[in-house]
């Protein structure tokens, strides 16, 4: 698709369908529209009101290099360069895990475990800081300290925290889970541990959709021989940082439920823990109180 000729809006977009679909993309018409649309400064909408309107040999050149990564796959968000979530515009990219809708229900939880007036809550595995970010602007009475291990996306929250003027209330801070929290006075003074930590079984990487285990970063995805690897560490670090009643939320894999009562009925830090099922009936989102 390269040209150095003006083209119609119209034909452009209907080459474009075609040449995503024969890529194996499910979305291939929506996936054309933003693209086009984003390259253009103008809306989906737009392109079928105006089929007529014609484009620049500088755009189709734009165009072509997005259409290409997205034909090899590569997440469209990076593509477009943001994500919604929880009605925030996340700017996100490569080197970033791309927040999901099902990460809204870990969001709905803990905000209904967080008390509403001032609270401190600490976020782990951040990564663009999507749940931070959602929780702050939720609750402007809360604040949060959120934690990553990678650079490259801390530097995305860090992105994302300036963007929504959230810099007063959210910090990012990287590091390993709670071990970078030392030394800040925040033991045992929390309302709330929240975290999306990796939980995919090392064994089920492969089995990934191409877009998720070609380009999203694997530190994110990977948790270890059983899922749990991650999961568990935070189970064993949260208490230190929990005030008395106060709750641990976290996204867990869908198999996880029983693995995860076993071994909290065995840890006498913990209360009875509450499990919450997604759209397709999964338990997805652990919540529970420290004694």
């Amino acid at each position: 698709m390269t040209t150095r000729d003006r083209a119609q809006t119209g034909r452009v977009l209907r080459a474009l369908v075609r040449r995503l679909r024969a890529a194996g993309l499910p979305t291939a018409r929506q996936d054309a529209e933003l693209l086009l649309a984003g390259v253009l400064g103008t809306t989906r909408l737009a392109l079928h009101l105006h089929p007529e309107r014609m484009i620049e040999p500088g755009q189709f050149q734009a165009l072509e290099r997005l259409v290409s990564r997205r034909a090899r796959h590569e997440p469209l968000q990076y593509l477009v360069g943001e994500a919604e979530f929880q009605g925030l515009s996340l700017a996100v990219g490569p080197g970033v895990f791309v927040p999901r809708p099902e990460t809204e229900l870990l969001v709905e939880r803990a905000l209904a475990a967080c008390p509403t007036g001032s609270a401190l809550a600490l976020d782990l595995c951040t990564g663009s800081g999507a749940v931070a970010c959602a929780l702050a602007a939720r609750r402007p009475a809360l604040s949060v300290w959120a934690v990553e291990l990678s650079t490259e996306a801390a530097a995305w929250a860090r992105r994302n925290v300036a963007r929504l003027g959230l810099t007063d209330r959210v910090w990012v801070i990287e590091g390993d889970l709670t071990r970078p929290l030392a030394g800040l006075g925040l033991e045992g003074r929390c309302d709330l541990v929240v975290g999306n930590p990796p939980y995919i079984p090392r064994r089920a990487l492969a089995g990934l959709p191409v877009e998720v285990r070609e380009h999203e970063p694997p530190l994110a995805l990977d948790g270890g021989e059983n899922g749990l690897a991650v999961i568990g560490r935070i189970l064993g670090e949260a208490p230190v940082f929990l005030r008395g009643g106060g709750r641990l939320v976290l996204e867990i894999g869908h198999d996880h439920g029983e693995r995860l009562r076993a071994a909290l009925a065995e840890d006498p830090r913990y209360g009875l823990p509450v499990f919450t099922r997604d759209l397709l009936g999964h338990e997805r989102v652990l919540d529970v109180g420290v004694r």
